[in-house]
């Protein structure tokens, strides 16, 4: 039986002084230094899986038995490193010395990726120099790249990286183990990509991403089981600010969007829905921190809606879109004074939205500072929905399956 944390044992142990190890580790943290990133820090239990793997690699070519699909055990070692972790990679490379070894991981996007995650903290590298005829004494690599929150914590911080986690037209998504994570736009293409942002994330009923302070940077606005409504700040450097209030309590019960609401507003507002009542709510934002007074904008009617905002008509008002249970969009456009246009209320999506099981507004998602829709359906695809002047328009596919397992914010 193999339990989490534990390899089997080794017949080599390397360690830091090892110099081919010593070599790989230099050249790493010489790329990661080269793209502003922290170096990573030598982890001998992570290195003591990757040495058995680099073993069982070696023993496989000996014995022909090499194979290129199963090049990565179960789980690709995360199963065997220590516990802790908040992200992890594993590469493979099989050359004639540690700079060819590096300059391949370089040209591989995928290992490049790994590599110089801006995550990554414990490395373990272990090796193996063949004897097979016909591999020309290679050798066979193996690297576990690790991040530990207690490592990161005493590591200086990336010098040259100067980015938020999140972006305008970037996608929130949550697992079942209340991990955070950021899909960067791909302008329309497959969401294939993904950066681990922070855990703790168990009893989020909601998350929004919103410049909630408006200094430039994303944040994410949660609501919790708890009743309470959190603003986490995006800290310029990546990552988030530890969470601070925005609403004591009474949340639980509301559905929120956080949006542009009214007109000469200097900080974005959340527009609540009380799940029991069907009232709608304005909550103000006077400072980016708590939130300020709310009104009402909506006396009844709301509970059964699915609600988002977005500027649908391009006129610098912010509107209010609808799902109403027979799966139509219907549209509030409002005065940009936090109320409604009393007229009509038009149908911008005749049929077949009870199909969408989220739906949220997203802007810029194809660099155009456009709005859209976010809408992922029954089978878990997740689809984006390109709005321009009056008119939902055709529809792109950016994630095939496996969405319906992710909580998602935009």
């Amino acid at each position: 039986m193999l339990l989490s944390g534990m390899a089997p044992a080794s017949a080599v142990t390397r360690t830091a002084s090892d110099p081919f190890v010593k070599e790989v580790l230099r050249l790493i943290n010489e790329e990661r230094a080269g793209h502003g990133l922290s170096p990573v820090v030598w982890n001998q239990s992570v290195g003591n899986v990757s040495q058995q793997w680099a073993e069982e690699q070696n023993n496989r070519i000996n014995n022909d038995k090499y194979s290129l699909s199963t090049i990565h055990r179960p789980g690709y070692g995360s199963q065997q490193i220590p516990d802790g972790y908040d992200w992890y990679t594993e590469i493979i490379g099989i050359n004639n010395n540690a700079q060819q070894i590096v300059d391949w991981w370089m040209n591989s996007p995928v290992h490049k990726a790994g590599m110089l995650s801006p995550s990554a903290t414990d490395i373990g590298i272990g090796y193996m120099k063949t004897t097979k005829s016909g591999w020309y004494g290679m050798y066979v690599v193996v690297a576990n790249i690790a991040g530990y929150p207690g490592t990161r914590a005493e590591l200086p911080p990336h010098p040259g990286i100067d980015m938020a986690s999140f972006n305008d037209g970037d996608i929130a998504a949550i697992d079942s183990a209340g991990n955070l994570y950021a899909y960067p736009t791909a302008f329309g293409g497959d969401l294939w990509q993904r950066s681990y942002i922070a855990s703790g994330f168990n009893g989020a009923l909601e998350v929004e991403v919103a410049d909630w302070n408006a200094d430039g940077i994303q944040d994410i606005v949660a609501r919790w089981s708890s009743g309470k409504l959190t603003v986490h700040y995006g800290l310029a450097r990546g990552g988030l600010a530890a969470a601070r209030t925005v609403g004591s309590s009474g949340w639980a019960n509301y559905d929120i969007t956080v949006t542009d609401w009214k007109q000469g507003d200097l900080y974005p507002a959340i527009v609540a829905k009380n799940q029991s009542n069907g009232r709608l709510y304005y909550y103000n934002n006077p400072y980016g921190e708590r939130h300020g007074s709310r009104t009402l904008i909506g006396a009844s009617g709301w509970a059964d809606l699915e609600i988002f905002t977005l500027d649908f008509d391009y006129d610098g008002r912010m509107d209010l879109v609808a799902k109403t249970p027979r799966g139509q969009l219907k549209l509030y456009r409002t005065h940009g004074n936090a109320r409604f246009v009393s007229e009509y209320r038009r149908i911008i999506g005749v049929s077949g939205w009870n199909t969408m099981h989220h739906l949220s507004s997203i802007n810029n998602h194809l660099g155009n500072s456009r709005p859209g829709i976010l809408a992922r359906d029954k089978y878990g695809n997740l689809h984006h929905y390109p709005v321009s002047p009056n008119q939902v328009n055709r529809r792109s596919t950016i994630g095939q399956g496996g969405w319906d397992t992710l909580m998602l914010g935009s």
